[in-house]
């Protein structure tokens, strides 16, 4: 027990480290920015300021209500929540130091970054306890929450642009995944609560998030039980009740919030951005575009597409919940308007997801455990090569991978520069 403890403080201090290092100068002004701030403003805006004169730079606007200016965000409220302890620790150091309390300076801007650490480390401890209690041995419990770190875009969203929805979606759907096991082992209450109340925070948090009810409902199902598990989660009034409540609950808020500055209770805070492939969906380009397709920039996730593969195979436990789900999110994401989803680092709407994919992960490095000691150390030598890809990319992006400027030559050209090459 001890000895895990340190192992998890040095994955803190890393973690600041590795944080430093990406926000050291003016960067660290990025972090309350654009979309980062639409998603934070509401604590500064309640805490600080008020909604009447809470300053937003470019994450959110101001708009004229009868009751005069409001500050309106298109995002929800749910980011803000997670993040609310950390904002109500940096205000009170603010108070008790030199630096301003006005929500925006340095101990407010390392309350969100801290936050996205905190998030993010409780995310992977909670995939490695699932494969623990899956018994896959301890290197899989430590590499599969590695490489999904350290070789997808999750790094990037914990360490570049700590603000964003997506680390804080990976801890809620890491934990709705664990939970959602043991539910399926025990019919003791806290499973309930521990799967319903996730996923309300999920919806509140990203509407489209919604999917991830398919996580406790399909659980180690297989497809001739696809039926009655929706009829038994349906009937389930528990969770049912559960979910109700805390759904109310967190969506009261938001509806008041609304309601004052729009006059309105509910609201499509998006404007014209829509699913307008919804009938020909993106898939293809969602997965494999040099425009933030997700295989394109996080590789080493072909690794557990292989597993699933290899799992639906062999009828291995749960294949068919990654599967439904991959097809799902895929439809969805290439149905957005915009399905490269705007300047990012990678297709970031995966990076909620990524959970899902620690059991075919995990699938796959156990079958390579009967491989040769030359087909293990070749395949460890990719692994090592897709993260130093995705850490380097990580720390060359400075926005905007995306338009018709953006072609398979310029990833071509950052892939020379990461490998040094001129």
């Amino acid at each position: 027990m001890l000895r895990t403890k340190i192992q998890w403080l040095i994955a803190l201090i890393i973690s600041i480290m590795v944080t430093a290092y990406f926000h050291n100068g003016k960067k660290i002004n990025g972090v309350i920015w654009s979309d980062q701030e639409g998603y934070y403003i509401y604590l500064p805006a309640l805490f600080i300021d008020g909604f009447d004169k809470a300053t937003c730079i470019n994450g959110c606007r101001t708009v004229d209500t009868p009751d005069g200016p409001r500050i309106f965000t298109k995002y929800t409220y749910g980011v803000a929540l997670l993040e609310s302890p950390f904002f109500l620790v940096a205000h009170v150091a603010s108070k008790l130091s030199s630096y301003p309390s006005d929500g925006r300076s340095l101990p407010y801007i390392w309350a969100v970054m801290l936050a996205a650490i905190f998030y993010m480390l409780a995310g992977i401890s909670l995939i490695s306890k699932l494969l623990s209690e899956l018994n896959y041995s301890r290197p899989i419990q430590w590499a599969v929450p590695l490489l999904i770190l350290l070789g997808t875009n999750l790094f990037y969203y914990t360490f570049r642009e700590a603000g964003m929805s997506h680390v804080y979606s990976f801890f809620l759907i890491s934990l709705l995944c664990y939970a959602s096991f043991k539910k399926t082992k025990s019919t003791a209450l806290v499973w309930v609560v521990l799967t319903a109340v996730p996923l309300a925070l999920l919806v509140l948090i990203r509407p489209t998030n919604a999917v991830a009810v398919l996580i406790p409902m399909f659980w180690g199902a297989k497809p001739s039980e696809i039926l009655h598990r929706i009829r038994l989660f349906i009937l389930e009034w528990r969770w049912i009740l559960v979910f109700g409540l805390a759904f109310a609950a967190l969506i009261l808020p938001q509806i008041l919030y609304w309601k004052m500055v729009t006059g309105n209770y509910v609201v499509y805070s998006y404007g014209d951005e829509g699913f307008t492939y919804w009938n020909r969906p993106k898939m293809l380009q969602v997965l494999f575009s040099h425009q933030n397709g997700w295989l394109t920039y996080s590789p080493v996730m072909l690794f557990p597409l292989a597993g699933l593969f290899g799992m639906i195979r062999s009828k291995q436990y749960n294949w068919l919940l990654p599967t439904i789900m991959l097809v799902i999110i895929t439809y969805i994401f290439g149905s957005w308007w915009a399905w490269w989803f705007g300047g990012a680092y990678g297709h970031r709407c995966y990076v909620d997801f990524l959970p899902v994919f620690a059991i075919p992960f995990g699938y796959v490095i156990q079958r390579m455990e009967n491989w040769t000691t030359l087909m293990k150390v070749g395949t460890g030598g990719i692994f090592l090569i897709l993260v130093f890809i995705n850490i380097r990319m990580s720390d060359f992006y400075m926005g905007m991978w995306d338009g018709p400027d953006w072609t398979w030559l310029s990833y071509i050209e950052k892939l020379r520069q990461v490998f040094y090459i001129n």
